[in-house]
């Protein structure tokens, strides 16, 4: 029987907690240790990592939402069903740009200065896509998450981007809605697939703004999540799948009711006020993209029983009704708020 090497062992238990959505502690030395890792798998240790990605990952988007009975828009009428009654199970090619970012997170300490760049110049299919989000799942918050973020590998995914847009900053110059493009093949699977576990990182990515101290770090934070929302807002648009954007309204239906404050009460007072002020403003960065979503809700009660839009439309409504008119106008008055310097009067008075 073959066996695999040490640091074939450490690839593979490393693999292993990205798609079994294992805990950073588990994996935390073996990210922060220097290791030699040879340039090439054997064949045992290659033939278990591609059974555990094409396995893991699959259950992975079942995890993380695929189980639930969802209801989505497919040519224009609603589907109904779990993932895999909606979907005919996608060819997922995991090409070497997988194994290369195994081989680097093994080798690099990550928490160090010295480690070195990971060097992968090679276009992402779906599957590598999937695999890099779980990989900035796997150490978003710890210490090795500036080293991922900073790789521009990850900064070329725009899954990466749509789920963690406060570990990679803004995209380059240039980045648009055709970034999104290849996630909305074979009928937007995976973003359905994510739609429960998108809504949970930016819920969370929301409720963290109130630990912001310093005005640079939030309008960073709010410049990354407008370019993001704006290109995928303009993607789905294009694509007629309005419904994928329900993740942003699902994250917020227990935010827009709380005080504008909440977003900005960290930032510093020693601060200028000029600083605080486009801080405030860049905070209401996700509060601005639901003003498409609002236009786009007013569009869906526009339409007629005789227009051809009518199913869609009234799919739409049904499925955004939780959050409603109600829900757009506190958002906006939110985002109006923090545009303002309301916000620090009331933070001072």
């Amino acid at each position: 029987m073959m066996s695999v090497s040490p640091s074939e062992h450490a690839l593979l238990s490393l693999a292993r907690a990205i798609v079994d959505s294992g805990q950073y502690a588990s994996v935390e030395d073996l990210l922060l240790t220097r290791r030699e890792v040879p340039p090439k798998l054997g064949p045992r240790a290659l033939h278990v990592l591609r059974d555990l990605l094409a396995k893991g990952v699959v259950l992975a988007l079942v995890r993380r939402g695929g189980w639930r009975r969802q209801r989505h828009l497919h040519d224009g009428q609603g589907v109904e069903g779990r993932l895999w009654q909606r979907h005919a199970a996608p060819p997922l090619h995991f090409s070497s740009a997988c194994v290369r970012t195994l081989q680097w997170l093994t080798s690099q300490p990550l928490g160090r200065l010295d480690r070195e760049p990971l060097e992968v110049v090679e276009p992402l299919t779906l599957a590598d896509e999937l695999f890099l989000y779980l990989c900035c799942h796997l150490v978003a918050g710890t210490p090795c998450g500036p080293s991922v973020g900073a790789q521009p590998l990850f900064r070329h995914s725009a899954l990466c981007r749509l789920g963690f847009p406060e570990l990679l900053g803004a995209p380059p110059p240039g980045f648009n809605a055709s970034a999104f493009t290849p996630l909305l093949v074979d009928k937007g699977l995976v973003l359905e697939a994510l739609q429960a576990d998108l809504a949970r990182r930016w819920l969370r990515i929301e409720e963290s703004k109130r630990r912001v101290s310093e005005p640079a770090d939030m309008v960073a934070l709010g410049s990354a999540q407008e370019a993001v929302l704006s290109a995928f807002l303009e993607a789905l648009e294009a694509a007629r799948r309005r419904d994928l954007a329900g993740f942003l309204l699902e994250a917020g239906r227990g935010l827009v009711g709380r005080p504008a404050t909440l977003w900005v009460e960290g930032l510093s007072p020693l601060a200028s006020l000029r600083a605080r002020a486009e801080a405030s403003r860049a905070a209401g960065a996700w509060l601005r993209s639901l003003a498409r979503l609002a236009r786009w809700d007013s569009e869906h009660r526009a339409v007629r029983f005789f227009d051809d839009d009518y199913d869609a439309a009234q799919f739409l409504l049904s499925q955004w009704s939780a959050f409603g008119e109600a829900g757009f106008r506190l958002a906006a008055e939110r985002e109006r708020a923090l545009s303002s310097l309301g916000p620090f009067e009331a933070v001072s008075s």
